[in-house]
């Protein structure tokens, strides 16, 4: 057995200190004081040194708890009627406990250090607010500002605005333009004003009434007066009349171009008796979107049109105030016959609205061109898959330079889907002169032949 009582333990100071202090003699120390010395050691870290940790471990908690009540001990009885507070963003709430350390760590200690724990427990008053007041500005800081960032809206494209000098200032903002297709710019002030009369109408706008009784509407108020009368669409007139009249002069609603309001408000004059039928789909459709008003394709108080009170004699023309492209492919070799009277652009669109692409009439492209091309629909023995798919993968309704409104000429049209891999394709061959592809596949929307598989016959 080991004789511990003649140990001793040796303390020395190394050459590690930067002061360059000499070595000192070693020391023999008794095994009896090295026991007293730890428990000494021991007894103060037990009582002495907790209450200084746990006075700055209260600071820094009870400062976190302070401003985030729903993570404090005393907030536990609420969190059953009050739904916790859910922190955003991790990265915020890091910023805040290491701020709330730093505070702590920066708070003087005590000279003596036996300060009892209600003292430590007292936080500064300056600190806190500050602790506070940096809480609540990370809930309530603002976004980065985007004025700096390039704006596309505004510059043609990148390269224009990365060419610009820095520091130049914004370019004006673009005023909105005027057409058929542009919003009120804001709504007219409410007017006080009530009925007069068609009688009090008439005394400056005969010439208007005369035109409007040989519209549809107006033959109709001949039968029954009272259902189109004009403050019916134009509004109360005492304010007008009493102001001595003028375009838009007392609150009038004038549906000009110049009427301060937007197209929503002079379309819900029109939708008053018109959103029935095929104006059911009017709300959410291209046209509604984009701001047009009825007045922009239809004229109410004179008769141009044969039907419909349209803006002009031919409806094609009321379309192609905006379809401008459309206007230049009817004019092409190939098209449909729109401009000699046969059909109508409101033959295969509705332009109030429709469930379908491009404001079709019917379910799909194909259900419209079977309305007139009623043999193209088949049932076929032997299909040719793109037919059935869509028309207009092969054709351009609205007109081209090719044969029956195709898009592109033969062979090239088939060599989208077939590539032609025989001795045939040379400029001699079958495929390369006449019909191309169709001197032999003739019947390519499809075929009932029971050999008509490659669409021969």
């Amino acid at each position: 057995m080991k004789n511990y009582s003649r140990k001793t333990v040796e303390f020395g100071l190394t050459e590690a200190l930067s002061t360059g202090v000499p070595d000192k003699p070693k020391f023999r120390l008794g095994k009896k004081f090295v026991l007293l010395a730890a428990s000494a050691l021991f007894c103060w870290t037990a009582f002495g040194l907790p209450q200084s940790v746990k006075a700055e471990g209260a600071f820094t908690v009870a400062g976190i708890k302070s401003t985030l009540p729903g993570w404090s001990q005393t907030a536990k009885p609420e969190e059953s009627s009050q739904p916790r507070q859910q922190i955003a963003d991790d990265a915020a709430f890091s910023a805040l406990s290491s701020f709330a350390q730093r505070i702590g760590a920066e708070q003087p200690k005590s000279a003596s250090g036996k300060t009892s724990q209600s003292s430590d427990r007292q936080l500064d008053d300056q600190t806190y607010a500050a602790l506070r007041s940096f809480a609540q500005g990370m809930g309530n800081a603002q976004p980065e500002s985007i004025k700096g960032q390039p704006q596309l809206a505004e510059a043609d494209n990148l390269m224009d605005w990365l060419s610009q000098p820095k520091g130049a200032a914004p370019a004006p903002a673009a005023k909105p333009a005027k057409g058929p297709a542009a919003k009120g710019a804001r709504t007219g002030a409410p007017v006080e004003a009530h009925v007069v009369g068609d009688k009090a109408c008439l005394t400056c706008h005969s010439s208007q009434t005369a035109e409007f009784k040989k519209t549809l509407m107006g033959r109709i108020s001949l039968t029954q007066p009272g259902k189109f009368a004009c403050e019916n669409c134009h509004g109360p007139g005492s304010a007008h009349v009493k102001a001595g009249g003028g375009r838009g002069v007392g609150g009038i609603m004038s549906f000009e171009a110049d009427d301060p309001r937007t197209s929503e408000e002079k379309n819900s004059v029109c939708l008053a008796c018109h959103e029935r039928g095929q104006r059911t789909m009017w709300q959410g459709s291209v046209h509604e979107e984009r701001g047009l008003a009825c007045v922009n394709c239809h004229t109410v108080m004179k008769s141009v049109s044969r039907k419909n009170q349209l803006k002009t004699a031919f409806e094609a023309d009321t379309c192609f105030q905006c379809h401008k492209d459309r206007r230049a492919q009817m004019f092409r070799s190939s098209h449909m016959p729109l401009r000699e009277g046969k059909i109508t652009c409101s033959d295969c669109h509705n332009p109030h609205g429709s469930i379908t692409e491009a404001l079709l009439k019917k379910d799909s492209i194909n259900d419209v061109c079977y309305t007139c091309h009623a043999e193209k629909r088949g049932p076929f023995l032997f299909e040719h898959a793109p037919v059935r798919e869509n028309c207009d993968n092969c054709h351009e309704p609205h007109g081209t330079v090719q044969q029956y409104s195709l898009k592109m000429a033969r062979p090239r049209l088939c060599n989208e889907c077939h590539n032609l891999m025989d001795n045939n394709a040379g400029p001699k061959g079958s495929h390369g002169i006449g019909q191309s592809c169709e001197n032999c596949h003739v019947a390519v929307h499809g075929s009932n032949a029971p050999n008509g598989q490659l669409l021969f016959r």
